[in-house]
């Protein structure tokens, strides 16, 4: 049960998400909740067009709900456990199902995410050691449709450089930025790029994989994000961000099972061994299995992150919610 009640329509501050862009604010900012937890609400009014790109119900949108999850948790720990601001973040981990896909997709309203930190290790400058935590997502009778369990750590930013110098062995990391700027003289997208309709998009530049196959190993696809895209990259990386590769899963997993139209997937498991470098080939190789579909994103014959997804029946939801 929460113990403060907070506008839907008002947006956290976008340093305590790491946000450049308004539109990829998903929640408001967080109250303390009863037993330690924190709450915060979804605000899904005004947000990037990368989240209303659905061929179905944009209520079921996984990606959407992760990135509203680490944003509840992100700005609770930022406001009231003493998390530095100068930090670089990334994803260890990312385990969330949807519980209840029927009532979330016929629902109307913002959703509320109660965050409970399992672990909360900060060093003396209040930068991440480690970061895990849980969080229940309930609609607005209280009914909780969503779960998630995630983990996190982060570096001083000053320290962010070296970092990557050292698992680069001192090369530097090209950034989306130098490689949007390099398009504009160049090619736009790839000419093999999956259409739209076969990753349950509408947009081509919500397309995030191209050259698709089936191979002995599985189904294959390249990763070719728009670098251009602010849904994809709000702001400058130096490496793929984990929303990026989730996204490139959950595309292979539709396209791969061709049910683009009456499934959605409903449960998603990563973890980030390494960092997916952008100067990199990348390839998602997908094995479908009896209940879930499992993946491994490959650069070099390393698999640099591994992702498990749980498709699920659309149901008679499949029009877009209000």
């Amino acid at each position: 049960m929460t113990t403060a009640v907070t506008m839907t329509n008002t947006r956290v501050r976008r340093d305590l998400v790491h946000r450049a862009n308004e539109a990829e604010i998903l929640v408001s900012p967080p109250w303390r909740a009863a037993e330690g937890e924190y709450g915060s609400t979804t605000v899904t009014t005004g947000i990037s067009p990368y989240y209303l790109d659905h061929v179905g119900t944009r209520r079921l949108d996984v990606l959407l709900l992760i990135e509203a999850g680490r944003q509840a948790a992100l700005s609770a720990a930022h406001e009231f456990e003493g998390l530095s601001s100068d930090i670089a973040f990334f994803f260890n981990s990312i385990d969330v199902a949807i519980t209840d896909p029927a009532a979330l997709a016929s629902g109307e309203g913002e959703l509320t995410i109660e965050t409970a930190f399992d672990e909360l290790r900060l060093r003396r400058d209040g930068t991440p050691k480690q970061v895990r935590y849980t969080q229940r997502g309930t609609d607005t009778s209280g009914r909780m449709v969503l779960r998630t369990s995630m983990a996190v750590q982060g570096v001083p930013k000053g320290s962010y450089e070296e970092l990557r110098a050292y698992q680069r062995e001192g090369s530097t990391a090209p950034t989306t930025a130098g490689l949007r700027s390099g398009l504009r003289s160049g090619p736009a997208r790839r000419a093999d790029l999956i259409p739209a309709g076969d990753v349950a998009r509408t947009q081509a530049t919500n397309v995030v994989l191209a050259d698709l196959r089936t191979e002995a190993s599985g189904v294959t696809a390249a990763l070719a994000p728009d670098f251009a895209n602010p849904g994809l990259f709000d702001h400058d990386y130096d490496h793929y961000p984990a929303m990026v590769l989730i996204e490139a899963g959950r595309q292979l997993a539709l396209a791969s099972a061709q049910r683009v139209t009456d499934q959605v997937v409903t449960g998603v498991r990563a973890t980030f061994g390494h960092f997916a470098e952008l100067d990199r080939e990348t390839r998602i190789v997908a094995r479908h299995g009896e209940r879930w579909t499992d993946m491994e994103c490959v650069q070099d014959g390393v698999a640099v992150t591994r992702m498990s997804f749980q498709l699920a029946p659309a149901g008679p939801h499949g029009g877009d919610a209000p």
